[in-house]
């Protein structure tokens, strides 16, 4: 969701969307939902109510389920206040000795004291969650360090890693479409190998890889199981043949 959508992406989506629900998996958490929702709208994609799926709202559940409170969430402004805003009841800023748990999103605007304050916490074992596991996250200039690489560190220094991930390839991203559609009904499109057609792979889903995004021919190349279908753009999909059962 870069705001620069892959060539004919946005026309074949739309003519795709008049047929069938289309729903947009992000593990990029450095921004909220909303933000998403706006930039989607921009773009000129279809859009419904439900049709972002993103770890943060996964996260979320998960604390709610386990009735935690007190979360230290180490997250950029703009997605802080959004979680704080979906629960007001949570306490994002807790002291040491109140933290239950730690919450990692991708933040890259945090300076040295709040990553030692994220460090203060999991060198005592305090829980520790991340939204998602990517490594790098994509920019003009080149991969930029994402929470993988935060993971890296944090296992260099302190030996910790985490307890859960809810980002892509965890096949819980799919479930609430699961409970909709059964596996072989949905197509997924992603460019990323290690967690798009993961998830797909763990999920049961149909998939195709387009290679105008992050991977390349020559990385297929070294899987021992192949993605189904491989395309260089995504205009170039047949969607109608996969509607009509001829794929």
């Amino acid at each position: 969701m870069s705001g620069r959508p892959y060539p004919g992406a946005v026309e074949t989506v739309n003519r795709v969307s008049k047929r069938v629900p289309v729903y947009y998996l992000s593990n990029n958490t450095s921004k909220s939902p909303v933000f998403y929702e706006n930039r989607l709208k921009v773009m000129g994609l279809p859009l419904a109510d439900d049709s972002i799926i993103s770890a943060l709202y996964l996260s979320l559940d998960a604390i709610h389920e386990r009735n935690i409170k007190n979360v230290f969430f180490f997250a950029n402004p703009e997605v802080y206040e959004w979680f704080a805003a979906q629960d007001p009841s949570l306490n994002l800023r807790p002291s040491v000795e109140e933290t239950e748990l730690v919450l990692v999103a991708y933040h890259n605007s945090f300076d040295y004291r709040e990553l030692c304050e994220l460090s203060f916490r999991v060198q005592r074992g305090i829980p520790f969650w991340v939204t998602h596991t990517d490594f790098v996250c994509p920019d003009e200039r080149g991969p930029v360090p994402d929470i993988g690489s935060f993971m890296a560190l944090l296992k260099t220094a302190y030996g910790v890693e985490p307890e859960m991930s809810f980002g892509k390839p965890n096949p819980a991203m799919l479930s609430g479409l699961l409970k909709l559609y059964r596996p072989e009904e949905i197509l997924f499109v992603g460019d990323r190998l290690y967690t798009d057609f993961e998830l797909a792979k763990r999920s049961g889903c149909r998939f195709v890889l387009p290679l105008c995004g992050e991977s390349k021919m020559a990385d297929v190349e070294k899987l021992d199981v192949k993605p189904e279908y491989i395309v260089n753009n995504v205009s170039e999909i047949d969607f109608n043949a996969f509607l009509e059962g001829k794929k």
